[in-house]
């Protein structure tokens, strides 16, 4: 008796919307394409090189919006921004309370290293017959 086979087992994949590795490739290497530019055309003024690195980063990033991708980090960016909105910040008090806590446990923890380094040091050398 055989068994039935079931489909192979992988990511499922939408198809991918025409041009879109075009644009993401475009957005990858205009600003590569900017800082070439930049530093081959060395004689020109500088004005008009940051003018074409600029330029070049633009396009680029209206590359990189027009794609899906951009357009799934922007969405991302706004969600982001969204829940940044949700967070309750600590007061000035808090804030500074919790940073000295932290400063004199550093100071004592570094206090309590020292003695305990002090200590193995001074049985190191009784051991050793060093000490003096």
């Amino acid at each position: 008796m055989t068994t039935p086979r079931t489909p192979a087992v992988g990511p499922i994949r939408e198809s991918e919307p025409r041009g879109e590795r075009a644009k993401l490739l475009l957005a990858a290497l205009l600003p590569v394409a900017g800082l070439v530019g930049y530093y081959y055309y060395d004689r020109l003024s500088t004005g008009i090189r940051l003018g074409g690195l600029l330029a070049s980063f633009v396009v680029a990033a209206g590359f990189l919006a027009w794609s899906q991708a951009g357009k799934t980090l922007w969405s991302f960016v706004l969600e982001a921004r969204t829940e940044l909105r949700k967070v309750i910040w600590p007061t000035r008090k808090e804030t500074t309370d919790t940073t000295l806590f932290v400063l004199v446990m550093v100071i004592l923890l570094a206090i309590l290293l020292w003695l305990i380094d002090m200590g193995l040091d001074f049985g190191i050398r009784l051991i050793t017959g060093h000490a003096g």
